[in-house]
């Protein structure tokens, strides 16, 4: 896809106006919560490492083996995706070792945003047409299809990594547990800047299904007076 600006990479801030900073260490110390499995996780740092997984690349120019692939995208935003719900399993797991320190209604939002978040990308995954539909197809339809799915995906995990961002905003910058406000911010305007992107697409790709619907209902009607 070449519709979104891409996410910045390297621990690399997403505003032109602040100072580079060449490390993620440079923001402050990590603030490393347990798994399931008692494994230390910086669940900013993994926030934001899920954003590289989808979009380093998608500002860039096709190669030949992307056209060749033309849904590799989507499956790059599965992969994001997967790894923000790690991360918002961390999330969880914590407020459950911890209840009495956690909002529980904040908890369950989480919970609901995380299930959300896989109905709507199971809903596109089915819609999406195969590699093999799109290139050997005469027609634009496919190609149309996955732009759509494609974009949809990306505009609906990065509203979930906003999410997850917001929830450790309150539950762990606000409350000083995590230093590392300035980074938070940055890459939240990052994820943002790609969601308005996005959204931009998306209601271009609306109209357009609108326009078509309305030529379909035409063409029905005369075909029925033939």
């Amino acid at each position: 896809m070449s519709n979104v600006h891409p996410f910045p990479a390297g621990g690399k801030s997403a505003r032109p106006s602040r100072k580079k900073r060449k490390r993620l260490t440079a923001y402050g110390p990590a603030l490393l919560l347990q798994d399931i499995d008692s494994q230390p996780v910086d669940v900013l740092d993994a926030i934001i490492q899920a954003g590289s997984l989808y979009l380093e690349q998608a500002g860039q120019e096709p190669t030949a083996d992307d056209l060749a692939v033309p849904c590799a995208q989507f499956l790059q935003t599965i992969h994001g995706m997967n790894a923000l719900t790690e991360a918002a399993n961390v999330l969880i797991y914590e407020a459950q070792r911890y209840p009495e320190l956690t909002d529980q209604e904040a908890v369950d939002w989480l919970v609901q945003r995380t299930k959300a978040t896989h109905k709507v990308m199971r809903k596109l995954d089915k819609m999406l047409p195969t590699n093999e539909f799109i290139l050997s197809s005469d027609s634009f339809g496919p190609d149309f299809m996955a732009e759509y799915a494609t974009n949809a995906a990306m505009l609906v995990v990065s509203y979930f990594a906003d999410d997850l961002l917001t929830y450790y905003d309150e539950n762990f910058i606000q409350t000083k547990k995590d230093r590392r406000k300035t980074m938070m911010l940055d890459y939240r305007d990052a994820y943002r800047e790609v969601i308005q992107d996005c959204q931009i697409h998306i209601n271009a790709h609306g109209f357009l299904l609108k326009e078509l619907a309305s030529a379909q209902r035409a063409l029905n009607k005369v075909m029925k007076e033939l």
